[in-house]
């Protein structure tokens, strides 16, 4: 009975943790639906921020091919004066601007392979429509978009005709010169051969990741080829440096989201990369997003299952919560139970079993165990003299007699046994596999209880033994046995 009290209460127990986890479970897959629809989210807004820059590369390198292509007249004295007179030359690398503003036409620096102010450099003259176009395009609007038009990126263009690089920004040439012109070609600045094959095959935009010379860092890189005469002339180029890639994927609206998001770029032909951001935790990936865009780039999103905890901290909270009481009620319920068990089947002045205990199960259980050829003692025990000592000492003192021995019967048997307290000093005691010859000792340990436990007093009892057989109900045994208490109490009667 205790075993099968026990299962139920195990398979109640565990059907509260999985009711309870299964609408976190529900929760937790709608929360991951919710956050694949923000990552494609967070996914397109940076590649309209790609998209925008593309297009900027394109426009500027539209606005060169249109300068150079359209008639020009010559330098005049005084601009080819003042161009030789700003240019310099700094550890070997020559040019304009080199380590400061000194040539006013140009907004930022340009070198080059020549040595002489007059050679190869008619493009100069034309080199501040590009920086009008990048002023231009820096000029857009970004109309609370998030597409991370504003943010600053730094623009070049490299001209393969006549080996000269001009950077719309300042460079100071003393630490960052180019001196590999034929780097496209050779590979020597880091970008994949499959793009520079790409751009001599007529690609209007190609995508890459490549560690940058001037920064000595990864960066992501547009490259728009600009064409003369139907030949390719120069590259325009934009480098989207980690700080920008952060920018743009920045979750403005969610910055949680941010603090356990890992956002990584990846250059399909290469395999170069760039961690852009990585999650405050690393427990284990909750959800994962990955998208290739156009260009060869592949852009792969994840978010840590810590963003779930913290976030849903309130659902957490509520499911322990919740869980834990409905544990506690079933916990109570069952000792509810088993007491009220206990108290219909334990007799109130003793604490031992009562008469209800002998239920139609209990003989079965009994029987089963004689068939089996498990030993099964009935020992039917009552008290001396009780009637006397109730005559001249009362009830009271009877009670505690009976209440003593009751006392010294449950400290002398095993838990696997039964005491029984039948009425009045009536007491069964059921011994399940006790062996036969042992059993005159346990009335022995009895009788030793007794005399610890009750000190000022001497009480004695009679007892009769009778092994269960097959086929003896539990009345059948314990007639037998009180038969052999009444003739033990007869033999005590005849030796007094």
């Amino acid at each position: 009975m205790k075993l099968h009290h026990k299962a139920l209460r195990l398979f109640i127990s565990v059907s509260v943790i999985v009711l309870t986890s299964s609408f976190l479970v529900y929760e937790l897959i709608a929360s991951d639906k919710a956050m694949n629809a923000y990552m494609r989210y967070i996914n397109e807004k940076a590649d309209s921020s790609f998209l925008y820059d593309k297009y900027t590369n394109q426009s500027i390198a539209a606005h060169l091919m249109r300068t150079f292509s359209s008639p020009q007249e010559p330098a005049s004295i005084e601009q080819q004066k003042e161009l030789c007179t700003a240019f310099d030359s700094v550890n070997g690398t020559h040019g304009l601007n080199l380590t400061k503003h000194s040539y006013p036409p140009l907004h930022g620096t340009l070198q080059t392979t020549s040595t002489k102010c007059n050679e190869k450099l008619e493009d100069i003259f034309l080199l501040p429509s590009f920086d009008q176009a990048v002023n231009v395009n820096r000029e857009q609007k970004d109309y609370g978009q998030g597409l991370g038009t504003l943010e600053y990126k730094f623009r070049y263009y490299v001209d393969l005709k006549n080996n000269y690089v001009y950077f719309y920004d300042l460079v100071d040439s003393r630490k960052f010169a180019i001196h590999n012109w034929s780097f496209l070609q050779k590979g020597t600045l880091g970008i994949d051969q499959n793009d520079i094959d790409g751009i001599f095959t007529g690609r209007t935009v190609i995508s890459s990741i490549y560690e940058d010379n001037l920064t000595e860092k990864k960066v992501m890189s547009f490259l728009t080829p600009v064409y003369y005469a139907s030949k390719l002339k120069g590259v325009v180029m934009v480098d989207i440096n980690k700080e920008n890639l952060k920018n743009i994927f920045y979750t403005s609206d969610r910055p949680l989201v941010w603090r356990y998001l890992n956002v990584t770029l990846s250059d399909i032909n290469s395999g170069k990369k760039i961690l852009v951001h990585q999650s405050e935790t690393n427990l284990f990936r909750y959800v994962h997003y990955e998208k290739d865009i156009p260009g060869g780039i592949r852009i792969t999103l994840s978010l840590d299952f810590m963003y779930f905890i913290v976030s849903s901290w309130k659902i957490f909270a509520f499911y322990l919560l919740a869980t834990i009481l409905l544990l506690n009620m079933v916990r109570t319920h069952f000792r509810l139970y088993h007491n009220v068990t206990r108290e219909n089947i334990s007799d109130a002045m003793t604490g031992l079993y009562n008469r209800k205990i002998l239920t139609p199960t209990l003989e079965q259980r009994l029987q089963q165990l004689v068939n089996s050829g498990t030993l099964v003692t009935f020992i039917a025990i009552d008290c001396d003299k009780l009637k006397v000592i109730n005559d001249t000492l009362g009830h009271k003192e009877g009670d505690r007699i009976i209440t003593i021995l009751a006392k010294a019967i449950q400290t002398s048997i095993r838990k696997s046994d039964y005491a029984i307290r039948l009425g009045g000093d009536e007491f069964c005691i059921i011994l399940i596999d006790h062996p036969g010859e042992l059993t005159p000792r346990l009335l022995e340990r009895i009788r030793y209880n007794l005399q610890i436990i009750a000190q000022d007093i001497s009480i004695s009892f009679s007892a009769g033994i009778y092994n269960m057989q097959p086929n003896d109900t539990i009345d059948d045994a314990y007639k037998a046995s009180d038969a052999q208490l009444y003739l033990n109490k007869q033999k005590k009667r005849a030796g007094a």
